[in-house]
């Protein structure tokens, strides 16, 4: 069929995706040829590394057959909802919700951030952090370095919760957005030519610990040492914040503020631009 909007094109992939007759050695094969006949012979699909090599096959062929020309997107800043228990919260300065902007997923770049927990509100604890987000995915969650003032934090892609293990994916990214002159985003990348082996178990644990929420403590990003990415302690007041393997960040409050004290801390949710509706409420993924 032709398709010639975003909404055809998602139509389209339902319906052959969702097709009983779908077959997915018959998909791959007939979208990476011998590329990934060759990979088949020696590697069970899906597997993370074949799946990374059929990227990067997709990236090589879309360099080389990009348009000459080039269309500028101009990326306006998240907007915000006003919220009367707090005055000033972390994402008002427009810089701060530019940088996230241009940081997010695409699909969430017209939404609208919505605060949902606030330390200085409801509570500077993990059981009333926990209260109000464990039910809310793709947040994004800031806290004030006491010390300096800056804000960092991090977009979570999964409902921060109590588990026993890692959850998330690599959609996480931590970040340092204020001051303006020291924002950086720091996003995961997978572990291409790094040698890890299907034996190396503990490694690539630590590369994979993208969120990790227990009683005592919330943090994304590990290191054999115990050092993580970014972490907050059981009452909000402390964090830290080293080098990870799989962000390889900054210390985002600074290097030589490595362990640091935390003035507030707050967890913003999406809403649709166009009708306010919070995306956890649209089920079907085709929908937005």
């Amino acid at each position: 069929m032709p398709i010639s909007t975003a909404e055809d094109w998602w139509e389209e992939t339902r319906s052959v995706t969702f097709n009983p007759s779908f077959n997915i050695d018959d998909f791959i094969k007939r979208s990476y040829g011998k590329i990934a006949g060759n990979l088949r012979k020696s590697i069970r699909f899906p597997n993370r590394r074949l799946i990374l090599r059929l990227f990067k096959s997709n990236e090589e062929w879309a360099r080389e057959n990009a348009p000459v020309h080039s269309i500028k997107e101009i990326i306006h800043p998240l907007g915000l909802v006003q919220n009367l228990l707090v005055d000033k919260p972390l994402a008002k300065p427009t810089l701060i919700r530019k940088n996230l902007a241009n940081w997010l997923p695409p699909t969430l770049r017209e939404t609208k951030l919505d605060l949902i927990y606030s330390s200085n509100v409801h509570g500077a604890s993990l059981e009333n952090f926990y209260k109000h987000v464990s039910k809310t995915k793709r947040t994004v969650l800031l806290m004030e370095v006491m010390k300096t003032g800056h804000v960092i934090g991090m977009y979570a892609s999964w409902a921060w919760q109590i588990h026993p293990h890692t959850y998330g994916d690599g959609n996480c990214f931590l970040f340092r957005a204020s001051p303006s002159e020291k924002a950086a985003v720091f996003k995961w990348s997978p572990p291409v030519g790094k040698n890890l082996h299907d034996d190396d178990i503990e490694q690539a644990a630590l590369w994979e610990q993208f969120m990790v929420g227990r009683r005592q403590f919330i943090s994304a990003g590990a290191n054999s040492n115990g050092t993580c990415g970014l972490r907050l302690n059981e009452d909000l007041s402390k964090g830290s914040s080293y080098q990870a393997l799989g962000f390889n960040n900054e210390p985002l409050a600074g290097v030589d503020l490595t362990e640091f004290d935390v003035t507030s801390v707050e967890v913003y949710r999406f809403l649709r631009g166009l009708d306010g509706m919070p995306l956890d409420k649209v089920d079907e993924v085709w929908q937005w």
